[in-house]
């Protein structure tokens, strides 16, 4: 099956509020899972090696084949459990309004192809190439039933974010006037945190993907020094106020390098990694549980290599 590109909302209509999509959908216009729509995507789809969902008009779930629910963790018969939620928090409001025009667009073919993520069973982020489409073509409306195929594309994603990376973190270890070695215990130093709060009850968001994440996001920490001058990293003795506040732009330097990079988390600690408990960081002054979890932990490891090493400043 070919990679196409995402359907446009070839109806040229306002974009659709979700909530009324829900509330409107549904009623004769579904296929249950006695209907002719079911038999056709039973026979061709319940033993097929590729995950593979029934839909009905509405886009709830009703049936996993054998390799989705040993892949997702799901159950064969889902109750109805609609897509957007399935793949949450991946489709906010705009997102699914994009879904619904495109499967409700005759123009577009009845058809979605996109992509989606979600945690998989592993606790691991899964990445997804998605193809919704209809079981059958009716001369006029919308189909009853609908079928999304689920390609994991994971590993390919992973390489690309790992390629990025490398880049990135290159261009890091330059500005590091430890020759990269500090970027590398942070880095070690983060993970090891995290590591330790993992499966502990008070920190539930500190899963498997977290841990991940951190152990790629914490090494950027400092990317936006690219932005600050040489002799102002490099200066021998304390700085000055004015070269101090040069200095501390590099936060939001690095969460604007780090806007679009494929792990949000990295931009959030770049930002924030010098933020304080007590509301005496840089660069807004947050305090103690506005800080994100992640820039707290790294600012943690950071100052505790800081305090192990010699700087100017």
């Amino acid at each position: 099956m070919d990679a196409e590109a995402l359907p446009g909302a070839a109806n040229g209509g306002e974009p659709v509020e979700l909530e009324a999509i829900e509330e409107t959908a549904g009623g004769d216009g579904e296929a249950p899972l006695d209907s002719a729509e079911f038999a056709l995507w039973s026979a061709a789809r319940l033993d097929d090696p590729l995950p593979c969902l029934f839909l009905d008009a509405s886009l709830r779930i009703h049936f996993a084949n054998q390799s989705a629910a040993e892949h997702f963790g799901m159950p064969g018969r889902v109750p109805g459990l609609w897509f957007t939620r399935f793949a949450a928090p991946h489709f906010d409001e705009a997102r699914s309004a994009e879904l619904f025009r495109a499967v409700r667009s005759a123009a577009a073919g009845h058809r979605w192809i996109g992509t989606i993520e979600r945690t998989d069973t592993d606790q691991l982020l899964g990445v997804y190439k998605v193809w919704i489409l209809p079981l059958a073509h009716p001369a006029a409306g919308v189909p009853r039933a609908y079928q999304a195929l689920c390609l994991d594309i994971s590993p390919e994603y992973r390489s690309m974010v790992q390629g990025t990376f490398a880049g990135l973190l290159e261009v890091a270890m330059r500005k590091d006037n430890d020759t990269g070695h500090h970027i590398e215990r942070v880095n070690r130093y983060a993970r090891d945190i995290a590591s330790d709060l993992h499966g502990r009850p008070e920190w539930p968001e500190v899963n498997r993907q977290f841990i991940a994440s951190i152990s790629q996001a914490a090494a950027l920490h400092d990317v936006g020094k690219i932005g600050t001058p040489d002799d102002i990293l490099n200066k021998v003795g304390t700085l000055d106020p004015w070269e101090w506040e040069i200095m501390k732009e590099h936060t939001k330097n690095g969460a604007y390098i780090l806007r679009t990079y494929h792990i949000p988390m990295a931009a959030e600690i770049a930002l924030r990694h010098h933020e304080r408990w007590d509301g005496t960081g840089y660069p807004y002054g947050l305090e103690g549980l506005q800080i994100p979890l992640s820039a707290r932990i790294v600012a943690i490891a950071d100052v505790y290599d800081a305090l192990r090493m010699r700087r100017t400043y």
